[in-house]
């Protein structure tokens, strides 16, 4: 069985290229983002299984970027990001020192306002994993 480090650390290394830090303008993480900042994050985190169990489940990826100034979201922005990142989750496997996984875009949530951080939005996608022996 895999632990949820596992799991989020292998999308992690998905995500946490140059091709994807050279054009964000703040970084890829495991968890919540700075909630005073206002830089452009990439954010995943694991989501409630219910079957409680990490052979299979899901992960959200949310893409942060900062609202134009007259408060709508910066769609151009989102939209580059969004380019950038859906390829790297879909139909994408990886091996790891703890094991090997398979990542799948399940569904592409849109666009919110972050509540937790003031000027900013971010856009959500919903990712399904597998562990592989």
């Amino acid at each position: 069985m895999q632990s949820s480090f596992n799991i989020l650390s292998a999308a992690y290394q998905l995500l946490n290229i140059t091709s994807v830090n050279d054009v964000i303008n703040g970084k890829v993480m495991i968890g919540s983002p700075d909630l005073t900042g206002q830089s452009e994050d990439v954010e995943i985190n694991l989501l409630n299984n219910p079957n409680q169990y990490l052979q299979s489940g899901f992960i959200n990826v949310n893409i942060h970027v900062a609202k134009l100034s007259n408060g709508r979201h910066n769609l151009p922005r989102l939209n580059e990001l969004v380019e950038l990142i859906l390829p790297l989750l879909e139909d994408a496997s990886i091996r790891t020192t703890k094991g090997n996984f398979y990542f799948q875009v399940e569904d592409d949530k849109g666009i919110f306002d972050d509540n937790d951080r003031d000027g900013m939005s971010y856009y959500n996608i919903r990712v399904t994993f597998q562990t592989i022996n």
